[in-house]
């Protein structure tokens, strides 16, 4: 019979974002991207812009009152500030993220009294989508932060808990647009979110592998 079988995805193209440092890259329409955690107990500040209006984000508000939860599972969609769907959640090896929390920034970095300066997920971001923006200082939208524990308590408290990600543990997302994507290899070091001590991510652009049949 002609025609096409899909087969599993293929790499396309691999990148290790080092500990405490950012990346960023583009994602077609129909391509994935996989995050994994080598490691474990790693969490990453994920990011998504339209590549054609950087002015349209992932917006985490915007995605909660879509999915009427904390977090999409695998099926359900990201959504961007212009209420449409961005990134669909594909694949999920470790069940826990975070949609609540702000990067980490210089001021957070300050409230612990640090005054050298010291790596933060908002820099990161600022550093690798200056090529993109043209400038190092730009709104730095609510993260999707990956592998994140941030659980909230019956009092409507929310806390900081371990970092849940084994290694080896990823995610999958599907663009349903051109995407610009920012990744930060947190450098969170005063709080369990990263374990205590900061690794690096992996990520994968991929596509399926297609033959004729």
């Amino acid at each position: 019979m002609n025609g096409k079988t899909t087969l599993p995805l293929k790499s396309v193209q691999n990148t290790v974002i080092p500990p405490q440092k950012g990346w960023a890259g583009l994602v077609k329409a129909g391509q994935y991207i996989r995050l994994t955690d080598p490691r474990g107990r790693q969490c990453g500040d994920f990011w998504a812009f339209n590549a054609d209006d950087l002015d349209e984000h992932l917006s985490a508000m915007h995605t909660r009152v879509w999915v009427n939860k904390l977090c999409p599972v695998p099926g359900e969609s990201f959504h961007s500030n212009h209420r449409r769907p961005i990134l669909q959640m594909i694949a999920d090896t470790c069940g826990v993220h975070d949609l609540l929390t702000a990067a980490c920034d210089e001021h957070r970095y300050r409230l612990y009294g640090l005054q050298q300066e010291h790596r933060s997920c908002a820099g990161n971001l600022r550093e690798v989508m200056s090529p993109y923006f043209g400038m190092s200082r730009f709104y730095v939208p609510q993260p999707f932060n990956v592998f994140a524990n941030v659980p909230i308590g019956e009092d409507g408290s929310v806390l900081n808990g371990p970092a849940p990600s084994k290694p080896g543990d990823y995610i999958v997302l599907k663009a349903w647009i051109d995407v610009i994507v920012a990744i930060s290899a947190c450098p969170q070091e005063f709080n369990p979110i990263t374990g205590w001590y900061p690794t690096e991510l992996l990520v994968d652009i991929m596509e399926p592998e297609t033959v004729d049949a």
